[in-house]
């Protein structure tokens, strides 16, 4: 019976498109809930910043919530737009990084808490 499952690992330096083909840009990191054992985000960089709306100074690359990814294959496909989904990761690589220090995670299990709202309402700027 074939599995339904990707490893994590598997989803490093994917590309990542909307449904309608644009491209949003490249897993840098997969966000993972430890305590429930489901991952929670994608982080990305080389971001295409038409595809995204732009990208605030200082962002290192976005966030996408994983429960918008559609499927995963030899590119990972998002539910809907990406200016719509899409929050900005602030920092570099070597700077605050992508989460809290203690891995604690906000009430809706969606990223680590760091503080700050998005424009969506339901998801922290992690």
């Amino acid at each position: 019976m074939p599995s339904d499952t990707t490893p994590v690992t598997d989803l490093a330096s994917k590309e990542v498109f909307t449904a309608d083909g644009a491209r949003v840009g490249r897993v840098i990191d997969v966000l993972v809930d430890l305590e429930a054992d489901v991952p929670v985000a994608l982080a990305l960089s080389d971001v295409d910043e038409g595809t995204v709306g732009g990208l605030p100074n200082g962002a290192a690359g976005v966030r996408v919530p994983f429960r918008l990814v559609r499927g995963v294959g030899d590119v990972i496909v998002l539910r809907s737009a990406a200016h719509e989904a899409a929050l900005p990761l602030p920092g570099g690589r070597g700077g605050s990084g992508t989460g809290g220090a203690d891995g604690s995670t906000s009430a809706d299990g969606d990223a680590p808490t760091a503080g700050g709202s998005a424009s969506t309402g339901d998801d922290p700027i992690v």
